[in-house]
């Protein structure tokens, strides 16, 4: 039993597709973390919390800490741009394009994903990969067909807040796959806690300014469970499967993932939220299904996935 539960936490599918899900349920705790809490305040109290939670693992030693300066360039690089970048450039879009237009732009991410995988990692892919990211494409736009369709008339102010919220799903894109660049072998857990820890130290200084005028005693019981999952769940879990699952897979079988994360979104609304669900968002997750299924599992009973290995392990 304890084998069969070990090769599934070290299974990259299963690891990629829970970090996604868990990121798409974000939209549910985000609604209580955005009205109650100043963005950076939130952010950095987030990473604080999954910084604490690995304190007891003794995950910190000094070995840790002796990385090459390389590999601390790329984590500091990681941490900046998704932790620091890809919130500026989401709020600063966010003033000028509405929340539904930033939410179906920010399902591009597998686009994004794909792209950087062929200019930074070099990767080329074959016909079946460029078959899976093409419907991992086409999820996307079944999920946000009425949106996409209206982008096409957005004033030129909204543009500009498009082009930031692009902004930020590029930088999200480069956080995801540059720990595939790492000369050194981290383990997911390894990697996780050293990224929360950058990111509690990038987001201290505007966490600080916003504090000075934050009232915590307006704060509920509700606010601090959003927080304790953001926190634990949300960053800790979400950042683990992740880094144990993109470590084992390549670029493009990573991209197909990314388009679990609005799908994820889609569907707890509707379960949580009591949103409807539409055919189109059915047909969706159809397609980013059998998108996977192109990616990962057909090749691997062809041919055992060899060139889904990467240079790090988890």
């Amino acid at each position: 039993m304890s084998a069969f539960l070990k090769s599934l936490s070290n299974n990259s599918s299963l690891n990629l597709g829970a970090a996604m899900i868990i990121v798409g349920s974000s939209v549910i705790c985000g609604k209580t973390i955005t009205q109650d809490f100043p963005l950076f305040l939130a952010s950095d109290l987030r990473f604080l919390i999954a910084t604490i939670l690995f304190l007891p693992l003794g995950i910190y030693h000094r070995s840790l800490f002796s990385l090459p300066k390389h590999d601390w360039l790329l984590l500091a690089l990681m941490a900046f741009c998704g932790q620091i970048l890809f919130t500026i450039f989401l709020l600063l879009g966010l003033r000028y394009t509405s929340g539904i237009h930033a939410g179906t732009l920010t399902s591009t991410t597998p686009f994004f994903m794909a792209l950087f995988s062929f200019f930074i990692l070099s990767e080329h892919f074959t016909r079946q990969q460029l078959f899976g990211l093409l419907l991992a494409f086409g999820s996307i736009f079944l999920l946000g067909y009425d949106t996409f369709h209206s982008l096409a008339t957005v004033n030129p102010q909204q543009w500009m807040g498009n082009l930031l919220v692009l902004a930020a799903v590029a930088s999200e894109a480069v956080f995801l796959l540059l720990g595939k660049k790492l000369h050194t072998q981290l383990s997911g857990l390894s990697m996780t806690a050293l990224l929360s820890l950058l990111g509690a130290v990038f987001c201290l200084p505007p966490a600080l300014y916003e504090a000075t005028s934050f009232d915590v005693f307006t704060l509920t019981t509700d606010d601090a469970i959003a927080m304790l999952y953001f926190g634990a769940i949300y960053t800790d879990l979400a950042y683990l499967c992740w880094f144990r699952g993109v470590s084992h897979a390549s670029g493009a079988t990573a991209s197909a993932f990314t388009a679990l994360m609005p799908l994820s979104a889609a569907f707890l609304s509707s379960t949580l939220l009591h949103e409807a669900v539409t055919w189109l968002q059915l047909g969706a997750l159809a397609t980013a299904i059998l998108s996977i299924l192109l990616l990962t599992i057909i090749p691997q009973q062809q041919k055992g996935a060899p060139s889904d290995e990467a240079s790090t392990t988890s």
